[in-house]
């Protein structure tokens, strides 16, 4: 597989070859304008497998949110400061008592 940096003439003027190039050798083309990349052509087979990847990475977020949409992370946080404070407070005790 090779990667290639073209400018956008380049593109306009060799379109075809490019495509076929993509298709049958594996090519990958960054399309740029003034230097800076616009655009990518890469072979569909390499689109396809980042279409996975990328649904597949949704599904993994969609699995997590789903399980921890119970509880309020407000209510989380609260319940987490109230027992913070009563282990200082024992703690507090303790020493007072030791």
């Amino acid at each position: 597989m090779s990667r290639k940096t073209l400018d956008t003439n380049s593109v306009r003027d060799r379109l075809g070859e490019i495509l076929d190039e993509a298709h049958y050798h594996g090519s990958e083309f960054v399309i740029q304008r003034r230097g800076k990349p616009l655009a990518a052509i890469i072979p569909y087979s390499a689109y396809e497998r980042l279409d996975r990847q990328r649904k597949e990475a949704f599904k993994v977020f969609h699995e997590i949110w789903e399980a921890n949409k119970g509880p309020d992370p407000e209510e989380v946080a609260k319940i987490v400061e109230q027992e913070v404070e009563a282990l200082k407070r024992e703690r507090k005790r303790r020493r007072k008592g030791a």
